[in-house]
């Protein structure tokens, strides 16, 4: 139970080194980070790396409630998350290795399709973040549906504060004309607005 968690979060820091340089590392190399990517062009290089370090940053939010976690998914799903996350972080390292081996002088950026290069004046290759997006795409469902679960626990939490707090008005509770006390008035903006925020 606990080493598939182990797992996906030792994944996500994984994830979240590789990102914080990635991007940089590309400009430096000559890539275009706003050439479009993806079947619908939904991503540029730039928004894609975005995108990863937003999900690992959302997944380590979630499975930092390790038993809230695993009550919330199956050993399947959290097989699968893990296997997704593994294929995500091997595009990410192995585009970093192909960085690195890269000459700047024989190797030349395409100008009009992200993340291709040339080593030659007739084969075109794509580096493996490229793939990236297949993976990102799989675990959106999960990030989705565990987002909705930490949402609602935010809801039932802030409904169970302002409840309290309304029924405290200075020993009369459940009187629908008492005036609210400045703190409940704030307790209940504040509510309202994080619970439109979770939604």
């Amino acid at each position: 139970m606990a080493r598939s968690i182990a797992s996906i979060n030792t994944l996500l820091v994984g994830l979240k080194t590789v990102s914080s340089s990635l991007l940089l590392k590309l400009q430096q190399h000559g890539f275009n980070t706003n050439l479009t990517l993806g079947e619908e062009h939904e991503y540029t290089v730039k928004t894609l790396m975005y995108a990863i370090d937003n999900l690992a940053i959302q997944f380590l939010t979630i499975t930092a409630n390790r038993n809230q976690f695993i009550q919330r998914t199956s050993y399947n799903e959290r097989r699968e998350i893990e296997s997704c996350l593994s294929s995500l972080l091997s595009c990410m390292q192995l585009t970093q290795e192909k960085l690195l081996e890269l000459d700047h002088e024989t190797f030349h950026c395409d100008p009009n399709h992200a993340l291709h290069y040339k080593l030659d004046e007739q084969h075109y290759y794509s580096l493996k973040l490229h793939d990236a997006i297949l993976y990102l795409d799989l675990l959106k469902p999960y990030s989705r549906m565990l987002e909705m679960i930490t949402a609602q626990e935010r809801i039932h939490a802030l409904s169970a504060v302002l409840e309290n707090l309304l029924n405290s008005n200075q020993g009369r509770p459940n009187e629908v004309d008492t005036e609210l006390t400045d703190e409940q008035s704030s307790a209940l903006e504040l509510s309202q607005y994080l619970i439109h925020q979770a939604l």
